[in-house]
């Protein structure tokens, strides 16, 4: 910094021209060779000292020049030089500002990206833990505040979700959705619920039931199951003439095979052997007959058998793969009696299989 040589105010010599007065600076100056003060080129002596400055001591003393400690004599210093080493000096520094700059810049951004996932990840937590940890974290972040007011709404609530969770209901879940209907705790709630219904639907196990679940949780956690068992169901559906295919199998086989003890209606109404009937495994017709007749005791005249209208039809899987059917039914016995004193009406509970082709695989006649 000198002294602006025609206004007296301080200027660089870098400067292309003086700030104040306007005059040019820049390869404009000449530094006296007796007093050192800077003068104009266009000045022909230094307007402090009166030393003329002569075209040739005017060339030396540019500024740029100076004097040798030694000899005493000026020596020219190349200005080229000098501003070569200014400007690299200048670069560099600039290069080390940018650096440091640009280090604290990402340092910054990777705080500000950490504090935003941090703020982002409380969307889905219920946890006070992690606001409190957040506000520790982030004293003077943008979010603090509300922050902060989120977690005392969450501290509110939790001594109610934690009594709900005592006695977890439908009726219970829902009653606290409708008083926090802003909480964090509503994705939790919506789950529980979820798995309540579907629970309730597989208990039933019926195609209404669980066709009322996906109606109440289409994107369910357990939509895709209820919509495969919804399948299975409607494919297991008993129509009616199935029921009356199947009735009318039965009686034959209780009506007309056992009444009469028929080793060919019995042996049309089951595969070559019965896998199981009552208690005897591999059941042939010549044991189901002789079953028949361990009735018709001395005064036993007849059998006659009806089977009422409690008929429960179902479809069920067989061992080989097969779709056969399962029916329960109450079996009504009418023995008829030489001796009409003794009792002639006998109830019975039936549990029978039948495979594809209605014939019977297994029966239960307790």
């Amino acid at each position: 910094m000198i002294k602006c040589p025609e206004c007296g105010e301080r200027v660089s010599t870098m400067a292309g021209t003086c700030p104040h007065c306007g005059i040019n600076i820049a390869d404009n100056l000449t530094q006296c060779p007796n007093c050192n003060e800077y003068c104009l080129l266009t000045k022909d002596t230094c307007p402090h000292c009166g030393t003329p400055l002569s075209a040739d001591t005017s060339e030396d003393n540019t500024l740029g020049i100076q004097a040798s400690p030694e000899t005493g004599q000026e020596k020219k210093k190349p200005a080229g030089k000098k501003n070569s080493s200014l400007i690299f000096s200048v670069t560099v520094a600039l290069i080390i500002v940018i650096i440091i700059g640009g280090i604290y810049y990402m340092d910054y951004k990777a705080s500000s990206d950490r504090e935003e996932r941090e703020y982002t990840m409380l969307e889905n937590t219920s946890n006070p833990e992690y606001y409190n940890d957040f506000l520790a974290k982030y004293p003077k972040s943008i979010h603090y505040q509300e922050v902060k007011e989120r977690l005392n709404v969450l501290l509110d609530e939790t001594e109610e979700w934690n009594r709900m969770l005592q006695n977890i209901s439908r009726d219970e879940i829902q009653k606290f959705m409708s008083e926090h209907p802003y909480s964090r705790r509503l994705h939790e709630c919506e789950d529980m619920i979820d798995s309540i219904d579907w629970a309730e639907a597989r208990k039933k196990n019926t195609e209404e039931a669980i066709i009322l679940y996906l109606n109440d949780h289409p994107s369910g956690r357990y939509a895709e199951e209820a919509s495969e068992r919804k399948n299975e169901l409607s494919l297991m559906k008993i129509t009616a003439q199935d029921k009356a295919i199947i009735r009318g199998a039965l009686e034959n086989f209780f009506t007309v095979a056992m009444s009469k003890q028929d080793l060919t209606l019995i042996s049309e109404s089951i595969p070559e052997k019965m896998e199981n009937f009552c208690g005897t495994q591999d059941a042939t017709p010549e044991q189901i007959v002789s079953f028949a007749k361990n009735k018709m005791a001395a005064d036993v005249m007849g059998l006659h058998y009806t089977i009422e209208n409690d008929m429960d039809v179902r479809k069920q899987t067989l061992s080989d793969g097969t779709t056969g059917f399962a029916a329960n039914f109450t079996l009504q016995e009418i023995i008829s009696r030489s001796d009409t004193n003794k009792p002639g009406t006998k109830s019975y509970q039936v549990t029978t299989l039948m495979n594809a082709e209605h014939k019977i695989i297994r029966m239960a006649i307790r």
